[in-house]
């Protein structure tokens, strides 16, 4: 072969290599971008009048939806705040595809859509996705979905997140991103009242057979009826904190009967009592599940009482964990060590 075709030959080698490189570039660039702007969750706009239950879970939530006279409703019946499911579902439905990412099983952690049930709770680094599931009236899966890390880079105001279905191992980079409260509390009016500090009379403890009244004098907290008794002023503190600001985790329907069960009575200056009961210890928790009941002894009193049994009337409510520990206190647990 003379050197002339053996250059011709060599070059159109090397073309349709740089050609074939070009189109698997092009091809792989296609197939990424080609369910860009396609909705995520097609047809839940036209499938929301048939869904009965949404689930969501995640590290710090696990909550359920129901549906209820044409809207979602927490299990317990007490209101979510205004607005607040109207928003989740509206942004679920405005997620769309910007384009695909990994399917490969192992680096779906890296983006944080690996769902709670199978997520390794050693790994300290990744956090588990947001699993959401819909359920269809007769309680068939409609969707299944995890979202995970947020993506800035994306255009609009609300940015990108990762997702994919929960039954396929295909990601996908979102425009948009979920709307809902992180925490479950969060999705109703958890502050159940305000008191004021000075408003305090004083606070009655019974627990089994203990009782032990802790009483206001001049703004001091003091042990009623236990002069001699060396108390510590910062449990005194403790107890008197619980209802400056009231504010409830989570709720649930009324279900138990606490008779017997230590409560504490809060007495104020007008008239005002405000009773919190026990009830039961949330399981693997030091949290308890608590009653609230208000109470007056005068006219000027009644309005403030009808506006909190209103809000807790029939329900019970997980409070933190100094109100959990004080209702379980005796006059030892007063005394300075």
């Amino acid at each position: 072969m003379s050197k002339n075709k053996f250059l011709y030959f060599l070059g159109f080698t090397i073309l349709i290599v740089i050609m074939a490189f070009f189109s698997t570039i092009k091809d792989k660039d296609s197939n990424l971008f080609s369910e860009r702007g396609k909705v995520f969750l097609e047809n839940l706009t036209n499938e929301i009048n048939s869904l009965h239950k949404i689930s969501i879970t995640g590290r710090d939530l696990n909550m359920t939806l129901i549906k209820e006279n044409n809207k979602f409703v927490d299990p317990s019946g007490y209101p979510f705040k205004e607005g607040v499911w109207e928003s989740f579902i509206t942004s679920l439905s405005l997620l769309r595809i910007e384009e695909k990412k990994t399917n490969i099983p192992e680096r779906l952690k890296e983006l944080n859509l690996i769902s709670i049930e199978n997520f390794n709770e050693k790994d300290d680094i990744n956090d588990p996705a947001t699993k959401i599931t819909f359920f269809k009236d007769n309680s068939k899966i409609y969707k299944s979905i995890l979202l995970g890390k947020i993506d800035s880079s994306v255009g609009g105001i609300s940015g990108g997140q990762f997702a994919r279905l929960q039954n396929e191992n295909q990601s996908y980079l979102l425009k948009g991103a979920l709307r809902m409260p992180s925490g479950k509390s969060d999705w109703f009016q958890s502050l159940l009242f305000t008191t004021q500090k000075d408003d305090l009379v004083s606070v009655k403890l019974i627990n089994e057979k203990t009782i032990f009244e802790v009483e206001n004098k001049k703004n001091k907290l003091s042990l009623k009826n236990n002069p001699d008794l060396s108390i510590d002023n910062e449990k005194l503190s403790q107890i008197a904190e619980i209802v400056q600001s009231f504010y409830f985790y989570d709720v649930r329907k009324e279900e138990n009967n606490n008779r017997n069960k230590p409560h504490l009575i809060f007495n104020f200056k007008d008239g005002l009592m405000i009773q919190i009961s026990f009830v039961q210890l949330k399981n693997k928790s030091e949290e308890a599940w608590v009653k609230i009941k208000a109470m007056f002894s005068t006219k000027k009193m009644k309005e403030k009482s009808d506006e909190i049994n209103k809000k807790v009337f029939g329900y019970e409510f997980l409070a933190n964990i100094n109100t959990s520990e004080v209702l379980k206190w005796k006059i030892k647990n007063l005394i300075k060590k």
